[in-house]
């Protein structure tokens, strides 16, 4: 089910215990003067791969096993739309475990036996499930408006919601700070801190625009061109502080080429309140660069945190690609988009980190048709947001938020410092990414791909 002005948050199913950020992020962003901060190790880059190949390995798989993955969570997608449809009192969630598909059934339901039956043909297997997809959705559903009454500060402190269909369970995630609010005992849903903020470069790691890049980007897939996962710099419109983030997808609306990413990549201090606030910024490679675009308040969603960068005319030959950065000669070329799946094994690329892969631990829908965001056990830290994550050659997300953070909400140096840090608190580095298929839906006739 879709909730539109969404806050930053999404259900998941069955996720770890995660480690506790004790700041509110506005206490989080670049001090006011713009200056950079003293610790310019938080800068540098550091790219756990630099090539797809190399972080599959890493995630135990082969590109013939991506694209396998890719394709059965695209038949349990499907499947998963015409269950709730067919079967809306039994059907629960589907998920891949183990190389396989499976279906979640209410067996107490309404052709249960038919569901379990139809899905056993399809060669997928039934598991038991106590509540069916649509009462889950209602219980987010009453989430979703308890969080947008809130005040401000309170709203912004609901990270994700899980929820869970095997076990039935709703949990109502906070940032941890004082601000966070309690949900009322009538939503039936169980809360827990957790450690999820925005990973674009200025928490931390912002330099003003007349600062130089500590290290220069990686080298584009062909002379010029900007791909997803290309390193920007987001300029203020008061041209006094910066963000560093990554592209996202290239697509075209209404025939002008433009670039998918994250909200918050253009989000900057009050100097009056230091509360975080949209402003359109101008995007360029650094700070010497000439303006490739700019974010613009009729194509940005704060709650869903997706934007869509306007690429100026003069640039747009350079965004007319649909591939992802590599290090090498033959970039991933991206062919349309897909939902996610519990289970999937997803991949980014950002500029901080390069690739990194691992499985999806939750979305926030019962049925993928409406999963608006996606959290995938990967790793990202600050200067990612905004990058692609993508499933084979399939369009899937941009990365919005991580749990790379100390419990200071200071962001870790790198991968290896963030999966080390994180085993103390017995989970892993994981991100949360906003579906390619939300953004879609909300700036209709957006097309991903500017090929």
């Amino acid at each position: 089910m879709r909730h539109p002005n969404r806050t930053r948050f999404r259900w998941v199913g069955a996720v770890a215990a995660i480690a506790v950020v004790t700041a509110p992020v506005a206490a989080l962003a670049q001090p006011a003067d713009g200056a950079p901060p003293a610790d310019d190790s938080r800068t540098s880059e550091v790219v756990a791969h630099d090539s797809l190949d190399g972080a599959l390995v890493a995630a135990g798989t082969t590109r013939e096993g991506f694209r396998s993955d890719s394709a059965l969570a695209e038949r349990l997608a499907a499947a998963s739309e015409e269950y709730a449809a067919r079967f809306p009192a039994a059907f629960a969630g589907v998920r891949i475990d183990g190389g396989a598909g499976q279906v979640a059934v209410v067996r107490d339901g309404h052709d249960a036996d038919a569901l379990a039956a139809d899905a056993r043909a399809r060669g997928f297997v039934v598991l038991a499930a106590p509540a069916a997809a649509r009462d889950l959705d209602d219980t987010a559903g009453r989430v979703q408006a308890w969080a947008a009454s809130l005040p401000t500060e309170q709203r912004e402190a609901i990270t994700p919601v899980d929820v869970d269909p095997l076990s039935g369970d709703v949990t109502v995630l906070v940032d941890g700070s004082p601000a966070a609010p309690v949900p009322p005992a009538d939503l039936g849903t169980g809360v827990r801190a957790a450690g999820f903020l925005p990973a674009q470069g200025s928490l931390g790691s912002a330099a003003p625009p007349d600062a130089p890049p500590v290290t220069p980007p990686p080298s584009p897939p062909a002379p010029g061109s900007m791909a997803g996962g290309t390193r920007v710099l987001i300029t203020s419109p008061a041209g006094d502080i910066a963000n560093w983030c990554s592209l996202g997808f290239n697509g075209l609306r209404g025939g002008r080429v433009v670039n998918i990413t994250a909200a918050h990549c253009s989000t900057f201090p009050d100097r009056v309140t230091s509360r975080t606030v949209f402003r359109p910024g101008t995007v360029s490679e650094g700070p010497s660069s000439p303006r490739l675009g700019a974010f613009t308040a009729a194509e940005v969603d704060e709650g869903l945190d997706a934007a869509l960068v306007s690429i100026d005319p003069a640039a747009e030959t350079r965004f007319r690609n649909s591939h992802v950065l590599a290090a090498d000669a033959q970039p991933l070329a991206l062919s349309g988009s897909q939902r996610p799946v519990v289970g999937q094994l997803l991949c980014k690329y950002g500029q901080r980190t390069g690739y990194t892969c691992g499985k999806v631990s939750g979305v926030d829908s019962a049925s993928p048709g409406g999963t608006t965001n996606v959290e995938v056990d990967l790793c990202a830290i600050a200067g990612d947001s905004g990058g692609v994550v993508f499933s084979s050659t399939r369009a899937v997300a941009v990365t919005s938020l991580s749990n790379a953070f100390d419990q200071y909400g200071v962001p870790y140096e790198d991968c290896a410092t963030a999966r080390d840090a994180l085993a103390r608190w017995r989970t892993v580095p994981m991100i949360v990414g906003v579906t390619v298929g939300a953004i879609e839906n909300r700036f209709p006739g957006l097309q991903v791909g500017a090929s």
